[in-house]
């Protein structure tokens, strides 16, 4: 009989124990895994908010001048922006000014690195953020160093 009752015993407490600790435990585990969903859920939604904020922004930004003198010190802005902090060398900006038709200003920087470096600037210029339509780039050798040669344009405002 002492083996029936230290069995029935043993049933008794492993009940207690998956009553008392186990189920509970799982109620958590499913309440935390739709908290974790429901967080998920929100950073994507505001991935999506930020990404159009941002979009919106860039675009608001854009590359445009009331006139010719604004449109070429935000050009040559926007070019020496783009290689600060970069080890480039040989870094040359040429802007003009356009007196008529869509394009306020055009400009032209060149500048010489490694290829990484080289890359770098040619993303950075490229960004929204820059300010700057790129019209051309193009990565060359000059001795032991890529040469980037990027023109650049900024448009006129509607009036």
């Amino acid at each position: 009989m002492t083996r029936r009752r230290f069995a029935l015993v043993l049933l008794v407490v492993a009940a207690v124990v998956f009553v008392s600790l186990v189920l509970p435990a799982r109620r958590e585990r499913a309440a935390a895994q739709e908290e974790y969903a429901l967080a998920r859920a929100e950073r994507q939604r505001l991935r999506v908010r930020l990404a159009d904020l941002d979009r919106r922004t860039s675009e608001d930004q854009g590359a445009t001048a009331a006139d010719g003198a604004a449109a070429v010190r935000a050009l040559r802005r926007a070019a020496l922006q783009a290689t600060n902090g970069l080890p480039v060398s040989g870094v040359t900006v040429s802007t003009t000014a356009s007196a008529q038709g869509t394009i306020a200003a055009r400009g032209q920087l060149v500048a010489e690195g490694r290829f990484v470096d080289s890359l770098r600037l040619t993303r950075r210029l490229a960004a929204p953020s820059s300010g700057l339509l790129l019209q051309s780039v193009s990565l060359g050798v000059a001795g032991g160093a890529v040469r980037v040669e990027a023109n650049a344009l900024i448009l006129r405002e509607a009036r």
